[in-house]
Formats: C-alpha cells, structure tokens, sequence
C-alpha cells in the first residue's frame, strides 16, 4: 500500500466517533463512514499482506454491529493470509474469526484462539498473544471456569504492562473487573474497573464497558441511583462508539435494576432494547440474558403469551449454546491435543535417533564437529520439550472441561429420574381435580327429587377427593424438596446420612432414567439393606452420584446382554449392603456382559470407555473411584467374569 493510502487510513481510525442518529439498533454515521472507507481502500490496488489486515480492520468494525459479516471478512483474511503465507496475518484473521464464532460455535472459536496463539509464540508477536489470551479467558468465563478464566486474563494483563500499551491495558483491568463481577466478587470487581477508568479517563478512551461493570457493582450493593446513572452513562456511550454489545450488557443491566425496584414496565421496556441490540448483532448470550428476563416479568406482570413468547426464546438461545454438539465438540478437543502430544513425543524420539546416527558416522571429524551437533541437539530438543509441555498443559485444560461435562450428564441423570417421579402425583391431583369439579355441578343442579343423602354423598366424595388431592401434592412437594437438595454443589460439607436411604433413593432415580430410555427392559431387582447399620458422614449429592453411575453402568450392562441373549434370558441386578469392620459395604451385582482381565485392569482410568462413541466418556467411573477413595476415604473395586456379570464392591468408613 502506498504512502498516502497508509495515512489515510490511519487517519481514518483514529476519527473521533460522533452521536448516533439512525434508527435504533443501527450504527452511527461515522461507524458507516468508516467501514465505507475500508471498503473502499480495499478496491484499490495494493500487496496482499495489506488487504489480509484491512480484511481483519473491516472485521473489527463489524463484530460490534454484525457478528455473521464479520465472520465473512475474517474468513476472506484467513484465506489470502494462508495462500501467499503471511504467518502474522494468519494468527490476526484466525482470532477475528474466533472472536465471531464464538456465540454460534463455542468448540470451534476455542480451537481458533489456540491456533491464533500457536502462531503469535511462534511470530513471537507479543500484542497477538495478549489479544487471545484475553479471548481463551472470556471462553473459560463463559464456562464459568473461574481459575482458567483469571489465569489468561492475568497474562494478558502482564504483557500488556510489558509493551507498556496503557490502552490494552485498560481493557484487560476491565476484563478481569466483569470476570469477578461474573464469580460473585464485588470487591474485586469495583476494584479493577475503577482502575479502568481512571486509564481510561486519562488517555480519553472508551468506557462503555467499565462504566455497564460499575453499574452492576452499584446494583449488587443496593445503590440504585449510583447504578442507575453508570447505566446510563454506558448507553449513551454505547450508541456514540455504535457498540451493540455493550449496549445490550447495559440495557439489561439497567433492566435487571428496574426489576430489583419492581417496576416492571420499566424492566420489560429496557429488556426489549437489549433484546433487539443483541440479536442485531448476533450476541445470542445477551439475547439470552434479556429474554430471561422478560419471561421473569411477564410471568409476574402478565400477558402469558407474551411471557410464553420470551421463554421459547430463550429455549432456543440455551439449545443454540449449550447443546450436546458443542460439549462433544470440546470433548474431540481432548483426542486432538493427545494425537498432537503423540507427534511432539515421536519427533523428539526420531531427532535422537537422527543425531545418534550423525554421532556415529561424524565421529572421525574431530571433537569440534560433535560439540556444534551437541549444541544444535540440545536446542532441538529443548523447543520439542516446550512443545510437548505445552501441548500437556492444554490437554489438561481440555481434560478439565470433560470433568465438568460428565458432572453436568450426572445432574441429568437425576433430573430424568426425579421428573418422572413428579408426572404419577400430578396426574392424580388433575384426575381428583376433574371429578370434583362434576360433583360440585351435580350439587349446584335443581333436578326435582334430589334429597340431602345424596348430596351428602357428594359431600363426603368432595371431602375424600380433596384428602387424596392434599396427599399427592404433599408427594409432589416432597420431591421438589428433594430435587433442590440434590442440585446444591459445591459446598463439599459432610452430613450424617443413613446409607440404605441415601442407596434406595439412588437405585430409584437411576431405575425411572432407565425407564426414560427403554421401557422395553424389565429387570428383576433384588435388595437386601441389612438393616441396623451405623450412619456414615458423607456429601450426600456426591455419593448420590457414585450411586447413579454404579446403577446406570449396571443397567447398560444388562441391555447389551439382553439383545443378543434372546427371550430366555432374564435381567437382573442385586443390592446389598452390611456392616464390617470398620465401616459399611454396598454390593451391586448385575448377570449382565461382564469384563475380561484387562478390561478390569482399566476400568478405573480416565477417559478409558468400552461403549460406543457418543455413548460414554470414559470419565464415570473415574470421578466415582476419586469421590470414594479421595473425597471419602473408602474403596471402590470391581469382580467381574465375562459373561456371566459384574460385581462392584465400596466401602466407606463410619
């Protein structure tokens, strides 16, 4: 590109942004006078390395507006940086197209930030490298993954100080201020964006975000005007800069204060405007966050269409990001990082080789000879190391994420089950309802010959018909309550629990899950509960947990023996418990396929899976063995002969 198209398009950028005067949820003049601008730049002829970063700038403009176009330029730059191989254009385009997959494909924006971050190492290009870690560190917040999250923002934060970039700076400290925001600490998070601010304030930078961040600092503490003015402030700077995002973050935000308040016009009305600027620009999580909302208030308010609108709204938005696509996407990143610390383990194995034959054969050139081959072995094997420790370390990370994703499939096991046990009261209160209401008819009828024994009959079906109403709602009541201590975690407290409860309620929840899936299959269940024994101290959601996972392998155990053994064979599964020295043992036998010798070998070890892929991670009874031996200190082993069952055995100490 030629000087003076260089200086017009730096001068172009650093324009101030004037008011907006479009229609809402449009961007300002000057954002149209300056994508226009870029636009036009890029008809004029000029290297290619020059058109991949204005690609990447016009990308830039669009991810605040239009996420879905600015993926398509992003994707342009990827393509022409690729083709004539510009590796620092490569690394830009790969995280502006991260940044605007990352609504509509979580695995996939993920696997382009790391890429992006491989090449900027490599380059050794320090901003590209703080610019996704910042990014890795927002996937990881919207993973709620607290440490991950704090850990790439703080090394993006600590290069930024580096370069000595206050404006990137500043945008780190808010980061790190709305990511404790996000983990519920306060302190932490008015601390950092009044940080920001100050910067920002005095390097006379944007503070849309800082100021929606002090807002919900302000709203957390009570302080509604003080909240209520940062929200306000943030929208108006939002509408200047023509940032949709942002004004999406701060009109919920202001829609959540009025909610507080209980002003519910207000709430539903500011809700709306931070609907419509999320799904402008393609921000499906703030679509969510607003129509969360508005179900809440029209659910209080009225109309229910409209609270029914709102709410298969945001149906759609938690399918859209939290669906089993997307977790099994980040569950493949695991097989890809061990395939890609396989290659690193087997190139630093062929180098040594390679250099052991150049050893043998140079021999003869003298001691200098092998002191330069040594030297460049040895630097050699120390980038392969890096290599390798970095690739572990990120394994780990995606290890990490399977861990969460199994504790999330055991949270649905519980709830299959529990929604099941809650459909049989239900119906009987609508049936009991239904009769009541044709007895309440017959009362209020004039038909001549009608006496007071019969409707004192009435009487006493109405009174009968609401006692059994009374009694299944009390059902119903009682599951709720039992749903609700179930779904606390992260507590980690030890209660004194009756272990032949705690393994009923376990062996029924996993029973209606198996009904849920096939209702084909009819086990015989056998249970002997000695009874008598003593209580054992124990995380009940976790050993509830433990639990499930025996059962549901068993039942799977006992379905795979089922259809291939015909109509003469018989499922069945046989719970025991008894006291023994020094504790409490539960046995769980099934007459199902069974385990060969190594098959035993490995039960135990993460990620290891005899089922189909899609059916199992491998994680099951890995997290159950650690909650037994590590979190309760007790034993979790396995008998099994192949083909005729499986037996688990766990002890636990009182």
């Amino acid at each position: 590109m030629r000087w003076w198209r260089r200086w017009a398009l730096a001068l172009l950028l650093a324009a101030p942004c004037l008011p907006a005067t479009a229609a809402p949820g449009a961007p300002p003049a000057v954002s149209r006078v300056v994508l226009d601008s870029l636009r036009q730049l890029l008809k004029l002829p000029q290297t290619d390395y020059d058109r991949v970063l204005l690609l990447c700038q016009v990308s830039d403009q669009l991810w605040t507006q239009r996420t879905d176009s600015a993926a398509v330029y992003a994707q342009r730059a990827l393509v022409l940086a690729r083709r004539v191989g510009y590796r620092h254009g490569e690394g830009e385009a790969l995280n502006r197209l991260g940044a605007a997959l990352r609504e509509s494909n979580l695995a996939r924006s993920l696997e382009l930030f790391q890429q992006s971050l491989h090449i900027a190492r490599a380059t050794r290009d320090q901003a590209l490298t703080a610019q996704n870690l910042r990014s890795i560190g927002i996937i990881y917040v919207y993973l709620r993954d607290r440490r991950q999250a704090l850990s790439y923002y703080f090394q993006a934060l600590k290069i930024g100080e580096q370069l000595h970039d206050e404006r990137r700076v500043v945008l780190e400290l808010s980061n790190i201020g709305l990511a404790y925001d996000v983990f519920g600490q306060l302190d932490s998070a008015q601390l950092y964006q009044e940080r920001a601010l100050v910067l920002a304030h005095r390097l006379h930078t944007p503070t849309n975000y800082i100021l929606y961040g002090l807002g919900n600092a302000a709203r957390r503490r009570g302080e509604v005007a003080q909240a209520r003015r940062y929200y306000r402030q943030s929208i108006a700077e939002s509408k200047k800069v023509g940032h949709l995002r942002s004004l999406n973050f701060a009109y919920v935000g202001l829609a959540e204060l009025y909610q507080q308040m209980g002003r519910l016009d207000s709430s539903i009305y500011f809700a709306r405007l931070g609907c419509q600027a999320g799904r402008t620009n393609g921000f499906l999580r703030g679509v969510l966050n607003a129509s969360t909302l508005l179900t809440k208030d029209f659910k209080r308010r009225g109309p229910a269409d409209s609270a029914l609108k709102y709410q298969s709204l945001m149906l759609v938005m938690k399918d859209t990001l939290f669906g089993q696509e997307k977790v099994m996407r980040l569950q493949n990143l695991n097989y890809r990082e061990q395939q890609r610390a396989q290659q690193a383990a087997a190139a630093q194995a062929a180098l040594r080789a390679r250099y052991r034959t150049f050893g043998l054969v140079g021999g003869l050139l003298g001691l200098l000879v092998l002191a330069v081959i040594l030297a460049r072995h040895g630097s050699q094997q120390q980038r392969a190391r890096r290599a390798l420790e970095q690739s572990l370390a990120e394994l780990k990370t995606a290890q990490e994420q399977l861990v969460q994703r199994e504790k999330m499939a055991f949270l649905g096991e519980l709830t299959a089950g529990i929604a099941h046990e809650l459909q049989n009261p239900l119906n009987f209160v609508k049936n009991f309802a239904e009769v009541s209401t044709d007895l309440v008819e017959d009362m209020g009828s004039d038909e001549p010959g009608r006496n007071s024994a019969l409707q004192g009959e009435i009487l006493a079906g109405l009174k009968q018909n609401l006692q059994q109403i009374s009694q299944h709602g009390q059902r119903a009541t009682s599951i709720i309550k039992g749903m609700l201590e179930h779904s606390r975690s992260g507590t980690g407290q030890r209660e004194t629990v009756t272990l032949n409860t705690l393994v009923s309620d376990s062996l029924r929840l996993a029973q209606q899950g198996l009904r849920t899936k096939d209702k084909e299959v009819e086990v015989l269940i056998s249970t002997a509960l000695a009874p008598g024994l003593p209580p054992v101290g124990v995380v009940p959601l976790e050993m509830s947990r433990v639990f499930i996972n025996l059962f549901t392998n068993a039942f799977y155990a006992l379905q795979q023996r089922q259809r291939t053994a015909g109509s003469a064979y018989r499922p069945e599964l046989t719970v025991s418990t008894q006291a023994v020295p020094g504790g409490v043992e539960v046995r769980i036998r099934d007459n199902g396929t069974g385990m060969p010798a190594e098959v035993q070998a490995r039960v135990f070890q993460p990620f290891f899976t005899t089922k189909p892929v899609g059916e199992g991670t491998g994680l099951g009874l890995s997290l159950s063995h650690d909650i037994v031996t590590s979190g309760h200190g007790g034993t979790l082993r396995v008998e099994s002969r192949e083909g005729e069952g499986t037996e688990f055995i766990l002890s636990l100490p009182v």
